[in-house]
């Protein structure tokens, strides 16, 4: 199996697309290994993250129903990643002292277990590129966490997040745009963006996914870009349901502001 030979750091980033669509290949082992060992090394508070290597079809074919996306049936790897605060209270437990954890409410540890998770996964897609693999976040298993849950028997206190889909890629979609920099970099205040740049910005990135046939192609659905965020966001009682049932599943594993 050959790789892509390594680029500059900076080229590797901005060139970074998410890839959907992967060849059967099989990584070895050593590689999955390999790229976990990489998101340790990202900097941590707490280092209240687990990742669940998923190996078994039987658990890739149930992925597949839940999330619905062609990554899970194709891709080479798939990992589930979890925060982890049961291991961190369990061994801060060890240390025999009232810790933050034991408290009710411990907004700095829930949000920092968040944030230290999604920069471990971060260096796991940024290896994965410089190894000339493609990858792709997915985010079903936060939006139905007691399915999943139940599914890879995860103890209260892990929380499934998302799953990181990686393999050699079997397409090559355009770079997709992004809310300008005057938009995003602010200096000592913040400024707000002004309605007219944010439709500015919604009408490229319309343009640009229409010209890519984005939604029809990942989803089979033939509705317009917009329409199919609004879809994906949309506001109703069924969803106000759900809110309230990953909330209250989220409050009593540990995530508490």
């Amino acid at each position: 199996m050959v790789f892509a030979k390594s680029r500059s750091v900076i080229n590797l980033l901005r060139s970074r697309r998410s890839i959907r669509i992967f060849k059967p290949v099989e990584i070895p082992e050593e590689f999955v290994k390999l790229l976990v060992e990489v998101a340790e090394r990202a900097p941590v508070y707490m280092q209240a993250y687990t990742f669940i290597w998923v190996k078994s079809e039987e658990k890739r074919t149930k992925l597949y129903e839940i999330c619905g996306s062609s990554a899970v049936k194709n891709a080479s790897i798939i990992l589930l990643v979890c925060c982890d605060l049961k291991r961190v209270k369990k061994m801060l437990d060890m240390l025999g002292h009232r810790h933050v954890l034991s408290s009710d409410k411990h907004p700095v540890e829930t949000v920092m277990s968040i944030f230290e998770t999604a920069l471990a996964v971060e260096n796991i897609v940024i290896a994965a590129e410089s190894l000339g693999l493609g990858s792709v976040i997915i985010d079903c298993p936060l939006l139905y966490a007691p399915t999943i849950s139940e599914m890879f028997q995860l103890p209260r206190g892990v929380i499934p997040i998302a799953l990181l889909c990686i393999g050699v890629r079997n397409e090559s979609p355009p770079l997709r745009p992004r809310l300008p920099l005057e938009i995003v970099l602010h200096e000592d205040v913040y400024r707000e963006a002004s309605e007219e740049e944010l439709r500015t910005f919604l009408e490229k990135l319309e343009k640009h996914m229409e010209l890519e046939n984005y939604v029809k192609k990942y989803t089979g659905k033939d509705m317009k870009f917009i329409d199919y965020i609004k879809a994906k966001t949309q506001l109703n009682k069924d969803v106000e349901k759900e809110n309230e049932t990953l909330s209250r599943f989220l409050r009593e594993s540990f995530l508490k502001i």
